[in-house]
């Protein structure tokens, strides 16, 4: 009789805690589903603070079909960030897109999982040898060289190192970039993702404080390192931020509220690996 009591009890509450997670699931439907694919990639970039369980990448697995290049790009990016090996054999069929930028973030996610296919592919760009995609790795290159001289992106490459997320050639973190890409973005903004790999109480409160920021950017900001962080005691908050007026703050909103509501046994066995040197590094 005990036994059944518990189950019953445990069961309710993971029924609960689905149900409550109802208007996260549709506020990222709607990103996902939106015409403009602006707001479709930055709904999919969100997505990169969640654990890889299943309704996660396979909401984010779907956007690979997309008809628009960014948004294919951010789907690879983002399986890459929560190491969903899983997804492996659709990130290989990537390879084949006609789009190099997709392409070569596929190659990217491949790599970050240590898939050899990753590896070859990138070292193939490197040769020159993989059509399509040499043009772009140089181009990319010639703006990283650019960015020695941008304020801005000098800081977001410290955002990236702090971050220990620098991918090979240093490509950087896509919802980072998106948020200091924008002109509202500040040294708030930064010092929002720095903090989501801090764990001093005093930084919780200074993110806990971010979150009502009346920049955007910074709401975001801090909303990724509530997520990364686990800081669990702050969902409260988070909830209220799917009200926003910006879709980006409602869409991180939605994404660290599931990452929140996943369980503490789910969070410790998708811990990310550590990430592989670049082709070629010794």
């Amino acid at each position: 009789m005990m036994k059944t009591f518990w189950a019953v009890l445990l069961s309710a509450g993971m029924i609960f805690g689905q149900t409550d997670l109802h208007p996260a699931w549709d506020t990222l439907d709607v990103g996902l589903k939106d015409g403009n694919p602006a707001k479709r990639i930055a709904a999919v970039i969100s997505m990169s603070v969640v654990r890889p369980q299943a309704r996660a990448v396979s909401t984010i697995e779907a956007m690979l079909d997309d008809k628009d290049m960014g948004v294919r790009q951010a789907a690879c990016t983002t399986l890459g960030d929560i190491r969903s090996r899983g997804s492996i054999p659709k990130l290989r069929a990537a390879l084949e897109d006609k789009a190099p930028e997709v392409i070569f973030a596929a190659a990217k996610a491949l790599y970050a999982m240590n898939d050899p296919m990753g590896r070859e592919v990138l070292e193939e760009v490197l040769a020159g040898e993989q059509k399509g995609s040499s043009g772009f790795v140089t181009n990319s290159l010639r703006d990283a060289r650019l960015k020695m001289h941008d304020p801005k992106a000098m800081l977001l490459v410290g955002v990236n190192q702090a971050a220990g997320l620098l991918g090979p050639f240093g490509m950087g973190v896509p919802i980072a970039e998106q948020l200091l890409k924008d002109s509202q973005a500040s040294g708030k903004t930064v010092a929002a993702l720095l903090l989501a790999t801090d764990k001093t109480e005093q930084s919780k409160e200074a993110v806990k404080q971010a979150l009502d920021d009346k920049n955007w950017t910074v709401r975001v900001a801090a909303l990724r390192a509530v997520g990364l962080r686990d800081l669990t005691g702050l969902y409260s908050n988070v909830n209220a931020l799917l009200e926003d007026k910006r879709d980006e703050v409602r869409y991180a909103a939605a994404s660290t509220m599931i990452r929140l509501k996943q369980p503490a046994a789910a969070r410790r066995a998708a811990t990310p690996a550590v990430a592989p040197k670049a082709p070629g590094a010794k």
